[in-house]
């Protein structure tokens, strides 16, 4: 088994906008603290894939594809690429065409520099853990499905050399109007398991975070409360890790589907909106609104097919799917050996449980028909079951 790992920081070289949230209109030159890529490569005998997790909200697929066809001229001609966001509401704009420009140098500039060493055979061990210390539903009157913590090890002789982070909650700790960028607590979390653990490399990736915020845990709406809940989520890793484990042969397989569309605009009775919303819960619905009119006057705006994968480690696994899922999507996957990644292999809207329409802000940008997401979790099941 080969095996390498780099990071590297993306802060913008030039003012741009912020994403994340409509009110970012205002190019910001100021970073909190670094935003980052983090490359993780393994390859055995048949198969080879990188994963780029990247501080920032979702990129359009054509990114993805750009980097796995100019990388395989690096690393290996068959080599799978997936990326993913840690879904910071506080990056830099990916959709500004300068800055995918600067970072798809930075990022094929690290993989060139990348260490790749011949480790032999490793081993690989999984957990996952129940924990609302970070978030819960963001929707009043609402019940999450399931938010959890999975961490996955990859080891040599009984030591980690990477740890995989992947946690389902929206990193919107902070102000929409926050001038400046921020890693969020995803950011936070990192840099205590990176002092805690300089040896080993770790990286992070969302989970289906759609229905789940830190909206009412969050005690404030400042740095502190994201080094708050950071450290509350590295408290719950570092306390994971010291579980004994059983620890499987590393051994890489990828595969990867492409599923079809359909799009309706459901019927949605405003008369039936839930008493003692919040406020934010209501200024939402009415950006839902105006995101809803647009995609009825734009439907080509629609997505008309989603790019599932799954890295499969020798019995754990990965799948990665586009989409802001709802939480009820966790549960369409065995999560005794599989985690489900959101926010990656491209850039798509919320998707809610089917036949559950509740009022809120990601009914208005959900327009898949429930056909199309029984077809979707065909899928989650074939790979996570």
């Amino acid at each position: 088994m080969r095996f390498g790992t780099t990071q590297v920081i993306i802060n913008a070289p030039f003012p741009v906008k912020q994403s994340g949230h409509m009110q970012q209109v205002t190019e910001l030159t100021e970073y909190h603290d670094d935003l980052h890529a983090r490359l993780l490569y393994l390859e055995d005998q048949d198969t080879s894939w990188l994963h780029i997790s990247i501080d920032s909200i979702e990129f359009k697929l054509y990114f993805q594809e750009t980097l796995e066809k100019e990388l395989r001229n690096i690393l290996r001609n068959d080599l799978h690429v997936t990326v993913s966001g840690t879904h910071s509401h506080y990056c830099c704009d990916p959709l500004n065409e300068k800055y995918i420009e600067f970072l798809l140098k930075t990022i094929i500039e690290a993989a060139s520099s990348m260490e790749i060493k011949e480790m032999g055979d490793l081993t690989i061990s999984y957990s996952t853990c129940p924990f609302e210390g970070v978030g819960k539903s963001r929707i009043s009157h609402h019940v999450a499905e399931s938010v959890q913590v999975d961490l996955f090890q990859i080891k040599k002789d009984g030591k980690s050399l990477a740890d995989i982070i992947v946690h389902n909650v929206h990193p919107t700790v902070l102000y929409a109007t926050t001038p400046y960028f921020s890693a969020e607590y995803p950011g936070y979390l990192l840099q205590c398991m990176n002092e805690a653990e300089p040896d080993v490399f770790h990286t992070f990736m969302n989970g289906p975070a759609g229905d789940i915020s830190t909206r009412f845990t969050r005690k404030c709406q400042t740095y502190e409360s994201v080094e708050l809940l950071g450290r509350n989520l590295y408290e719950k890793v570092m306390e994971m890790k010291q579980e004994e484990l059983p620890e499987v042969p590393l051994k890489l397989s990828f595969d990867s589907t492409i599923i079809p569309l359909e799009h309706q605009f459901h019927p949605i009775d405003m008369s039936k909106l839930p008493q003692n919303l919040t406020d934010r819960e209501l200024e939402t619905i009415g950006f839902g609104q105006i995101v809803r009119q647009q995609l009825k006057e734009s439907p080509e705006q629609l997505e008309k097919e989603n790019l599932f994968s799954c890295v499969n480690f020798g019995g754990p696994r990965i799948v990665f799917v586009p989409n802001e899922m709802f939480s009820w999507y966790r549960t369409q996957v065995d999560d005794r050996f599989c985690a489900l990644v959101c926010y990656s292999n491209g850039q798509s809207p919320y998707i809610t449980a089917p036949g559950k329409y509740l009022l809120t802000y990601e009914t208005f940008t959900d327009t898949l028909t429930d056909e199309t997401k029984q077809k979707l979790c065909a899928v989650l099941h074939q790979y996570g079951k």
